[in-house]
C-alpha cells in the first residue's frame, strides 16, 4: 500500500530509498477513561512514585507533574525498549516553558524521567501527591487536562518529516530533497509529508512544528526518539504543538534514563 502511494509521487529509485528507512514504533492512542490506577499507562493524573524516594521536584522545591507514564507490561515489545517496568515523564507545570531549559535541554531540573524496574514498593497515593501541590500559589500551565489511558500497537513508519533522522537517512536537507524528488510540486510534497504519520509514540521518527534541536549537531548523542506526545483533545502543547524526549540508543539498551533531551514546540 505504501509503496503504491510512493510510486505515484516519486521516481522508483527514490521509492526504494524511502522504504529503506522503514522502522517499527509503538503508536499510542489516548483515551479518556476516568480515574486510572497509579501503575497504568496514561497521560496526566498521578503516577507511581515509591515512598522510598522523594517526590520529583525542581531545584526550588516545586513539585513536578506527571506528563505521562508507560507500563511496558501493557505494551507490545519494541526492539531495545524495556519489556517490563514503568517509565515516567514529569514536567514543571508551574513554569511557563513547562520545564524546558533552552540553554541545556538535558538538564533534569524542570523535567524528570524516571524508570522503575518493578512497581512492588508502596507508592504515594494520589491524595498524598495532591497535597504536594496544595500549598503552591503560582500560575499552573497543564499540558494534559484530565487523565487518559495510553494504549499501544506496533506500526511501521518511514522518515518523511524534517528532522535529524531525515538528514541522517538521506544525507541532505529536507526541503532541498523534497523539491528535487517532486520537481517542486507542492501537492506531491504535501502528499509525501502526510505519509509519515508521526504522532504520540515510542520509538520511530519524530516531528516538530518548528525545528529539531539536534540538527545543529552532525553526530547527535540523543539519536533515538524515546517518547513523543502529540496535541489532541485534552492534551495541548501551546498552540497545537508536540513534546518529545530523546535518548542515546546505547543508554536505552542499558535502561539508563539519566541523559535525556526534552523538547517541545508549537505553531
Amino acid at each position: 500500500m505504501l509503496k503504491e502511494k510512493l510510486e505515484k509521487l516519486v521516481a522508483p529509485e527514490i521509492v526504494d530509498r524511502i522504504l529503506a528507512t522503514e522502522v517499527e514504533r509503538i503508536l499510542l492512542s489516548c483515551e479518556g477513561d476516568g480515574e486510572l490506577g497509579l501503575t497504568d499507562s496514561k497521560a496526566g493524573g498521578r503516577g507511581y512514585v515509591p515512598k522510598s524516594m522523594e517526590y520529583p521536584r525542581n531545584n526550588d522545591g516545586g513539585p513536578l507533574s506527571l506528563l505521562a507514564q508507560i507500563n511496558f507490561s501493557e505494551m507490545p515489545d519494541l526492539e531495545d525498549f524495556p519489556k517490563t517496568g514503568l517509565l515516567a515523564f514529569y514536567i514543571d507545570y508551574f513554569d511557563d516553558l513547562t520545564g524546558l531549559d533552552f540553554d541545556d535541554q538535558t538538564c533534569q531540573n524542570g523535567f524528570r524521567v524516571l524508570y522503575f524496574e518493578t512497581a512492588d514498593e508502596a507508592s504515594y497515593s494520589a491524595e498524598e501527591q495532591d497535597t504536594f501541590f496544595a500549598s503552591v500559589d503560582e500560575a499552573f500551565y497543564p499540558i494534559v487536562d484530565g487523565e487518559f489511558r495510553l494504549q499501544g500497537e506496533i506500526q511501521k513508519q518511514v522518515a518523511l518529516k524534517d528532522s535529524y533522522d531525515f538528514k541522517q537517512a538521506y544525507g541532505g536537507e529536507f526541503y532541498d530533497l523534497m523539491d528535487t524528488w517532486t520537481g517542486e510540486d507542492e501537492d506531491k510534497v504535501d502528499a509525501l509529508f502526510e505519509l509519515d504519520s508521526s504522532s504520540s509514540q515510542l520509538g520511530g521518527y519524530p516531528f516538530f512544528t518548528q525545528e529539531d534541536p539536534r540538527l545543529s549537531d552532525e553526530k547527535a548523542h540523543h539519536d533515538t526518539l524515546l517518547f513523543q506526545l502529540d496535541s489532541v483533545d485534552g492534551i495541548m502543547w501551546g498552540d497545537m504543538g508536540v513534546g518529545n524526549f530523546f535518548i542515546n540508543r546505547e543508554d536505552l539498551k542499558r535502561k539508563d534514563f539519566s541523559n535525556v533531551l526534552y523538547n517541545w514546540d508549537c505553531y
